[in-house]
C-alpha cells in the first residue's frame, strides 16, 4: 500500500501509512523507507524527507540506490548543491555507483526549479564519468535551457542528440524551434530533420521511480 500511494503522489496518504506501520510494531525496511522518501519528494516535502532520511540512517538502515538517488534528487530539487555532492559522495563510498537514473534525477531536480547551470554541470559531470546521457536526459536539458533563453544551447544539444541516434520527443524538437523563434536565434531548422511523432502516454520517465537507462 505504501509503495502505491508513493506511485500515485498520494504524499499525506503514504505518511499515515508509514506512520500506522510503525504504531501497529511492523519494522519499516529501506523499501519503506524508500517508498516514503519517494513519496515526499513528488509533494516537495524536502525538510521532512531529510527527517526520514537521517531517521532511517539513525535506526541503521542502509541506504539503497533507488534511496541515495531519491534523495540526491531531493535536495536538487530543493536547490542544495552541496548536499547533493555530499549524497553522491557517500554513494561511492558505500561502494554504489551512481546510474543515469541518478544523474537524471539530479538533472531533473535543478532543471524543474530553474537552476539550469547547475543542471548543465551535472550533465558535464555525467560524461566526465562515462556515463552516456539517454534521451531523457536531453530532454530535460533542452527544456531547461530553453525556459531559461538559451535556445543556442537547446538548439546544439538536440543536434548533439541526434548525432548519438537518440529518439528525442515532439516536445523536444518544438521547444527547441519555438524558443529559437522567440528570442530571434539564428538556427537551421532542417538540421533538426523531420519532427518526431507524438509519444503515447508519459514515454519521459522523469521521475527517480519511473525512469529507465
Amino acid at each position: 500500500v505504501l509503495i502505491a500511494c508513493s506511485k500515485a503522489a498520494e504524499t499525506s496518504a503514504a505518511v499515515k501509512i508509514f506512520k500506522r506501520m510503525v504504531e501497529q510494531g511492523q519494522k519499516p525496511t529501506i523499501l519503506s523507507y524508500g517508498a516514503l522518501l519517494s513519496a515526499l519528494e513528488k509533494g516537495k516535502r524536502y525538510d521532512e524527507a531529510r527527517q526520514v532520511w537521517e531517521h532511517m540512517l539513525k535506526v541503521g538502515l542502509k541506504p539503497n540506490l533507488y534511496a541515495y538517488t531519491t534523495m540526491a534528487s531531493i535536495f536538487s530539487g530543493h536547490g542544495k548543491p552541496n548536499m547533493v555532492e555530499t549524497i553522491i559522495d557517500d554513494m561511492v563510498s558505500a561502494g554504489i555507483e551512481p546510474t543515469v537514473v541518478t544523474y537524471n534525477a539530479i538533472i531533473s531536480g535543478f532543471a524543474r526549479n530553474g537552476f539550469s547551470s547547475a543542471a548543465y554541470d551535472w550533465f558535464d559531470r555525467m560524461k566526465a564519468q562515462n556515463i552516456p546521457p539517454n534521451h531523457v536526459t536531453y530532454e530535460m536539458m533542452i527544456e531547461a535551457l530553453a525556459n531559461e533563453g538559451k535556445p543556442r544551447l537547446a538548439y546544439e544539444l538536440y543536434l548533439r542528440a541526434r548525432t548519438q541516434r537518440l529518439a528525442l520527443s515532439s516536445k523536444a524538437y518544438d521547444t527547441v524551434v519555438q524558443s529559437s523563434l522567440e528570442s530571434g536565434a539564428n538556427i537551421e531548422v532542417r538540421l533538426l530533420g523531420e519532427r518526431p511523432p507524438e509519444r503515447k502516454g508519459n514515454a519521459q520517465g522523469r521521475n527517480t521511480s519511473s525512469q529507465v537507462s
